[in-house]
Parts: C-alpha cells; sequence; structure tokens
C-alpha cells in the first residue's frame, strides 16, 4: 500500500487489521472493475452493504480488468484512479 494516497490507504484495512475486529459480525464481500463506475454500481454496493455489518469491496487490477474481454482500451480509467473513486 505504500503508492497508494495517505487518504485513501485509511479507507483501505488490511487483512490483520479486519480479522481483528470484534465478532460476530457479518463481513460481506463483493469485487469488480469499476472501470466507469455507473448508478448499476452504486445500487449494487448499496444492496451489498445492506446484507451484513461491513462490506469489503475489491477492485480488479488493471491487468484483471483487461482480461475481461471489453476490448484493447480497457480499463479507461488506472487502478489506483478506481480505487480512489
Amino acid at each position: 500500500m505504500a503508492d497508494i494516497p495517505y487518504a485513501l490507504s485509511r479507507k483501505i484495512l488490511p487483512a490483520a487489521d479486519i480479522a481483528a475486529c470484534p465478532g460476530p459480525r457479518l463481513l460481506v464481500f463483493t469485487n469488480g472493475v469499476f472501470d466507469v463506475l455507473h448508478r448499476g454500481h452504486v445500487a449494487y454496493l448499496l444492496e451489498a452493504r445492506a446484507l451484513g455489518a461491513a462490506l469489503l469491496v475489491a477492485v480488479n487490477s488493471d491487468a484483471s480488468a483487461r482480461m475481461q474481454g471489453k476490448g484493447p482500451d480497457r480499463p479507461l480509467n488506472r487502478e489506483l484512479d478506481r480505487l480512489i473513486v
């Protein structure tokens, strides 16, 4: 996480910190490219968050996004930019 801006790094918890959270809590996990964030993404994330006490969102890397087959110019937004959004 050394190349992630400080303000963003405060929102990203290391796995050890997540494991140390007092339980029982239902942790909901999802992932995606979230290249061009749209209302469908927001609705999906809100619904996922409502399913538990916490939501863990993983953002696919640029390499992973390219393997999705959406075209050679994808992702439109770089990984760090997608993380910040």
